[in-house]
């Protein structure tokens, strides 16, 4: 049993109790070399980064284009050892919230509990989920986090992986954007979160597409612009979509929805039900309008119905992600990733094995 490190704030003591061998898990890998954490020296020109929650899925993910795994369900021993084998690294995602954020204390403690984990399971590193809403006084905080986390966590685990998410856009608050940016210099990679951009809707109230192509462009552009070095960008996309219950119906693609207001701005997508690209496959057959390609926002919907209620779907599929996958040479970005890899279909049925095959290859454009 390992004893617990809510008091241990030196460093010093902190090693000693992270590399006892009392704290470290019996390697299950049938080659133990599988065990180790990869090298610091292992670098791909194109990171292509699978966000992983629960399941087996895994088993069937395109194992030859991915680099690393972000974990954030229970721990599955096997998928560290296959991801090892592939040489594709396994970091576990984190949340750290506001009392991280604020007070040195809990982040110690924060620091060796998630030090413990990642060592005593042989992953390669972590990546974080801030639990709380980044304003300026939060903000001011993250670069000083990020550089704690990235020098003990290296100290302890030579090579490992430290990557954050960040908003789809760096626009909305130039002191915000300026810590992150500040904060990124510390880290490994920063993944922006190109989705969710109808969260906050400034000019209508009509379902519409969950990462368009130009405020796709516009997010990217942003960071780079603010000095965030393009290398270590990972433009995150949705295998997901939102599926909108329309107030009003006026003809495809001009679905009214109910006005919610959301963090100022006057409408939003938070009444609308977010829905995995494995469910959308499954209910386009169903729709009523089939498949239809909106060129403005480069994203396909469809549309359906429930007894009288129109039902609208905007999500993203292989031609949608093909158009982002472009900024990747354009801004000479670190990688590529999708939240998250579980949703998509892994049945044993062909169309939906071939359907699945598309969306892998269309986030390694040639």
């Amino acid at each position: 049993m390992c004893t617990s490190v809510a008091g241990l704030l030196s460093l010093a003591v902190l090693a000693l109790w992270v590399t006892s061998s009392s704290c470290i898990e019996r390697c299950r890998c049938l080659e133990p070399l599988f065990c180790r954490p990869l090298s610091a020296r292992r670098r791909y020109a194109v990171e292509l980064f699978a966000f992983h929650g629960r399941g087996y899925d895994w088993r069937r993910y395109s194992w030859t284009k991915i680099t690393t795994i972000v974990a954030s369900g229970a721990y599955d021993p096997e998928l560290l050892c296959h991801a090892h084998a592939f040489n594709a690294r396994v970091v576990t995602e984190e949340i750290i919230g506001m009392g991280e954020l604020l007070e040195n204390r809990l982040l110690s403690t924060w620091i060796g509990t998630t030090l413990h984990k990642i060592q005593s399971r042989h992953l390669d590193g972590v990546h974080l989920r801030f639990g709380t809403v980044i304003n300026a006084e939060i903000s001011a905080k993250v670069p000083s986090l990020i550089k704690e986390i990235k020098t003990k966590f290296t100290q302890i685990i030579p090579g490992s992986q430290v990557s954050f998410f960040v908003p789809w856009n760096c626009n909305t608050s130039t002191t915000i954007c300026s810590n992150l940016v500040s904060a990124s210099k510390y880290a490994d990679y920063v993944h922006v979160t190109s989705f969710d951009v109808q969260k906050h809707m400034w000019t209508d109230c009509f379902a519409k597409a969950n990462a368009p192509y130009h405020q796709t462009l516009t997010g990217i552009s942003s960071y780079i612009k603010k000095g965030l070095n393009s290398k270590k960008i990972i433009l995150t996309l949705p295998w997901f979509g939102y599926d909108y219950t329309c107030k009003r119906f006026i003809e495809a693609g001009r679905c009214e929805i109910v006005n919610v207001p959301f963090e100022g701005a006057p409408c939003s997508n938070i009444r609308a039900h977010k829905i995995a690209y494995n469910d959308i496959m499954k209910l386009l057959p169903k729709s009523i309008s089939g498949r239809i390609w909106d060129d403005d926002l480069k994203a396909p919907f469809f549309v359906y119905k429930v007894g009288t209620t129109f039902h609208e779907v905007w999500y993203d599929d292989p031609e949608s992600i093909s158009w982002k996958t472009t900024f990747l040479k354009k801004f000479k970005l670190g990688g590529i990733g999708m939240w998250k890899a579980n949703f998509a279909n892994y049945s044993s049925d062909p169309i939906a094995a071939m359907k699945n095959e598309e969306m892998w290859n269309a986030l390694c454009p040639p």
